[in-house]
């Protein structure tokens, strides 16, 4: 019984003794963070940081943030490092959080981490889908670039697409409006382009451009007219002259219907190339001497070649050429239409007929020389990417004044074409004991060269307002070697910086030759006192730059040497 009492006694003893030491050891569970200061990571993707602590007891972890991704998310008691990775950039805008939660034993630590935010311009839609006609495309975007403007980037910027840019200089969020020409083509044709943020402060600074927006713009369908009489052959004059005794330009269409002339976009497209032919001096400055007409002219189809049919018969060669054919002989026969100039083969030998094309298609020739029709020319020339395109100037100036109207070389050459040959040598001088050719020559002196009298004017030294310099420079008449250019580039060398001093020249001379008749004489120093006061300018920031978007070279002019069908 003592033994049994004596047993109980030294249980109880010990059961009081472990409990009491059970109660020393026992830990609060605690999680105490190591890492101080804001947990902050990078933008980009992959960007990372670390978050050291302490916990007692065995611990887990996880995040509210699908950008975040975390590592380790388990781990026993004592110190421990979790690693937080983004695993995408942040293109939202704004600084984004997420939450990182440690729990151990029934108690729990949140953690904000933040990840910086991008410069970004977001679009709202980077696919767009225009019909054949054209018209407003609104383009909708975000951004959290400060102290900025948007605009849109003109590097893949096609003619065919314009935009208005929106009030104010920093928005944040807003839209741009392009404005998409008709699509007179047979192709679909496409554009990608790119929103973009330029420093309020310095506009040429490119911050930061959008992701790609593409366009993609529908084909025209061949049209076919109904009433070939209704609309055809009708006259107007477009300008009338007040200097002089007026120099005849007549303007008509191929590849335009009855609806087109019905609806006044024939009439819109005569004007245009008006309009385009008085941008480059002196013909600008000199517009007052110009009587301008436009003759209707029905055509059975809107389209070239392929089996359609147009009332000038043009066809566009393609397959890398820009060479363009008509009829001659139907061109003569409605410049004829014109009552000032049918009957007066004085008139018609001075005309220049312009044919414009009503195809987007990159291509322009000129004709001249047809035997007995004196300075008469047609130059030929589309509505290259639509008609309000720089190119369409370009090549309608490069034609049509420098070609047709005052019968200028090419100024350009390919180094495959080597040495000029003598015939080409002894032909281009015929030419310019008639006053043609003036802006080429055979020799590299310059002292010699046709254009020596501006070389050694100190009125035109030093470089234009395009970084040009008179001189000697050889290749011309597509040849590159043997055929000499007064500057290197021209209107009629790449279609850019203008008409040189040469041709400006001769395009006065053959102006005042019209408007005055034999009774005026040439005067150079009459002339210099007038070039210097219209020097050549660089076209407004509004239009594309010509140096950024030079074009390909234009076939040379076609000298005829036979007659139209008429006593002309």
């Amino acid at each position: 019984m003592k033994s049994t009492l004596f047993r109980m006694l030294v249980w109880a003893i010990l059961l009081i003794f472990f409990a009491a030491c059970s109660g020393e050891d026992k830990l609060e569970p605690s999680i105490t963070i190591e890492t101080t200061g804001e947990f902050i990571i990078d933008a980009k993707v992959n960007a990372k940081t670390t978050i050291s602590f302490t916990s007692t007891y065995a611990w887990q972890a996880s995040t509210d943030a699908s950008w975040m991704v975390i590592t380790p998310t388990k781990g026993n008691a004592g110190n421990a490092t979790i690693s937080i990775l983004a695993k995408e950039e942040n293109r939202t805008g704004d600084i984004r959080n997420g939450v990182l939660t440690i729990t151990s034993e029934g108690i729990s630590k949140n953690i904000t981490i933040q990840q910086d935010a991008t410069e970004v311009i977001n679009v709202k839609q980077n696919e767009y889908n225009i019909g054949q006609e054209g018209g407003e495309c609104i383009l909708e975007y975000t951004s959290n670039i400060r102290n900025a403007q948007f605009t849109i980037s003109e590097d893949n910027l096609p003619d065919w697409i314009s935009y208005t840019l929106p009030k104010g200089r920093a928005m944040q969020e807003g839209t741009i409006k392009l404005t998409i020409a008709a699509n007179r083509s047979f192709t679909d044709r496409t554009a990608k382009i790119f929103i973009q943020a330029v420093d309020a402060n310095d506009l040429d600074k490119v911050l930061l451009k959008s992701q790609v927006i593409n366009i993609t713009q529908e084909k025209a369908s061949v049209g076919t007219s109904t009433d070939y009489v209704t609309g055809d052959k009708k006259v107007f004059q477009l300008q009338k002259h007040s200097k002089g005794n007026g120099v005849p330009v007549v303007f008509m269409g191929d590849g335009f219907l009855d609806k087109d002339i019905e609806s006044g976009y024939y009439r819109q497209a005569m004007e245009k190339g008006m309009e385009l032919f008085f941008t480059e001096e002196p013909v600008r400055s000199l517009r007052e001497y110009f009587d301008v007409w436009m003759v209707t002219a029905v055509s059975q189809n809107n389209a070239f070649g392929g089996g359609y049919s147009t009332k000038f018969a043009c066809v566009l060669a393609g397959n890398g050429s820009t060479l363009i054919s008509g009829n001659h002989d139907m061109v003569e026969t409605y410049t004829n239409l014109v009552p000032e100039i049918g009957g007066n083969t004085q008139l018609f030998n001075e005309t220049i007929a312009i044919v414009i094309l009503n195809s987007n298609e990159y291509a322009g020739t000129c004709y001249f020389g047809f035997s007995g029709a004196g300075e008469f020319a047609i130059g030929y020339c589309p509505m290259i990417d639509h008609i309000n395109s720089e190119n369409f100037r370009r090549v309608l100036c490069h034609e049509c004044i420098g070609h047709g109207f005052t019968k200028l070389l090419d100024e350009y050459a390919y180094e495959s074409q080597g040495t000029i040959p003598a015939s080409e040598i002894e032909s281009t001088r015929r030419m310019q004991q008639m006053g043609w050719a003036a802006n080429v020559d055979f020799t590299n002196s310059r002292e010699n060269v046709l254009w020596k009298q501006f070389i050694n004017d100190a009125r035109y030294k030093g470089k234009d307002a395009f970084g040009e310099e008179l001189g000697v420079y050889e290749g011309a008449c597509t040849y590159w070697r043997g055929a000499y250019r007064p500057t290197n580039q021209s209107m009629m060398n790449s279609n850019i910086h203008g008409f040189n001093a040469p041709s400006r020249e001769a395009i006065y001379k053959r102006i005042m030759k019209v408007a005055y008749g034999s009774q005026w004489q040439y005067d150079y120093e009459e002339f210099v006192n007038f070039d210097l006061k219209h020097l050549p300018q660089p076209r407004s920031a509004g239009s594309r730059s010509a140096e950024e978007n030079r074009i390909p070279q234009l076939p040379a002019p076609i000298f005829v040497g036979k007659p139209l069908n008429s006593t002309h």
